[in-house]
């Protein structure tokens, strides 16, 4: 898993001899990944015949080094199965870092004196980071749930609701009359102010995980009693308007089952998302000068104007189209770059060189993995920063 603190960490990396080659490496089932690397390995030669960045000795490492990384890619193939994207940071003076992430980027190879984070830090920003509080009137548990894994976090929370409350002497119980009526509603609002203590330590302790761990969404569960709405009551204005929903459950229930449920939450959540930006995106387009472009042809023309604030893909969507190999033009079937006249180069998966551009240019990126009336058809479209 890739955090921002990892982020920060390839950041400050220099090289010092040698060379840092970052490697973005789509393994996406039925992806040809190996033969892609293969491909990337070959580009980059060429560009050496090309381009002398590197003194002899440096070739050298790097080709040693480039051998290596497709020596390992062949190793690790068919360990993969829950990996989309393969991430390798390294370097001949001995620098190797990896991550194998559950969500797929485009592939792509770069050699500099620095790693390329570029990619990581879209990563970070384009995937919600949830908080799952799990909690009854006694116990509390939390876990952070982000690109699909679901971990917990120990120590968060360290007291109890006592099981059992004592009474003050001169209440009787289940005895005839007024007092034992009376001490039995003592008796509750004593175990329900113990209760609304306990809860609001779970807010507060959530407020402090949620904004140190730097999360993005909130998700509570608890039994079907006045737990949730007691816990809701002591949420800090600010988890309030990140709660993403909620669901029954009590802490002793097995981790796999509440990672189950809050998975279940948190699509729920995004399929509202989806619909929410689509009907934002369609009601921007089919305005007179909106902010909004639908199709391959408006959306490039917005791209390539630098007007995207939001590319909004369907996820499956596949377009062929050409791109400058010198200045990353795009279009859907342009033989000639308009910028610098020279040959495009032919690409089975324009959306991916999309998404590269949109990278490049700070823009925010949307998949959509639900049909949409109105949309889908479309598969590409673009909520723009001005016209």
């Amino acid at each position: 898993m890739i955090t921002a603190q990892d982020v920060e960490r390839l950041r400050a990396w220099r090289a010092q001899e040698h060379p840092i080659v970052s490697l973005y490496l789509n393994v996406t089932p039925p992806h040809p990944f190996v033969s892609e690397l293969n491909s990337l390995i070959h580009l980059q030669k060429e560009r050496w015949a090309t381009n002398n960045a590197w003194d002899k000795r440096q070739l050298r490492a790097l080709e040693e080094l480039l051998a290596r990384l497709e020596q390992h890619v062949r190793s690790v193939e068919r360990q993969l199965e829950r990996t989309r994207l393969l991430a390798i940071f390294a370097s001949a003076d001995g620098f190797w870092q990896e991550y194998r992430l559950p969500v797929a980027l485009p592939s792509q190879l770069v050699i500099d004196f620095d790693p390329y984070i570029r990619p990581l830090t879209v990563l970070l920003d384009e995937f919600d980071r949830y908080c799952v509080v799990v909690t009854d009137a006694r116990k509390a548990r939390i876990f952070s749930l982000y690109l699909g894994e679901f971990e917990e976090h120990r120590g968060v929370f360290d007291d109890d609701v006592p099981g059992k409350v004592s009474v003050g002497r001169g209440v009787r119980l289940g005895g005839p009359g007024v007092w034992g009526g009376t001490g039995e509603l003592r008796i509750q609002r004593h175990i329900e102010d113990h209760i609304h203590r306990h809860l609001k330590h779970v807010a507060e302790r959530t407020f402090d995980f949620f904004t140190q761990k730097q999360c993005d969404l909130l998700i509570i569960a608890g039994p079907e009693d006045k737990t949730l709405p007691y816990l809701k009551e002591h949420l800090h204005s600010y988890l309030r308007e990140r709660l993403a929903g909620e669901f029954h459950a009590r802490p002793d229930v097995p981790i796999a089952q509440l990672k189950e449920r809050a998975l279940a939450v948190a699509h729920a959540w995004e399929r509202r998302y989806e619909e929410q930006l689509i009907a934002r995106l369609l009601e921007a387009a089919h305005r007179p000068n909106g902010l909004g472009a639908l199709g391959i042809e408006p959306t490039l023309e917005a791209l390539m104007l630098g007007q995207v604030h939001t590319l909004v893909l369907q996820h499956d969507a596949r377009f062929t189209g050409t791109v400058c190999p010198n200045d990353h033009f795009l279009s859907s079937y342009l033989e000639r770059c308009p910028s610098c006249q020279g040959p495009m180069h032919h690409t089975e998966d324009l959306a991916d060189e999309m998404i590269e551009e949109a990278i490049h240019q700070n823009a925010e990126i949307e998949h959509i993995f639900t049909n949409h009336e109105g949309f889908t058809s479309y598969g590409v479209g673009a909520i723009l920063r001005f016209r």
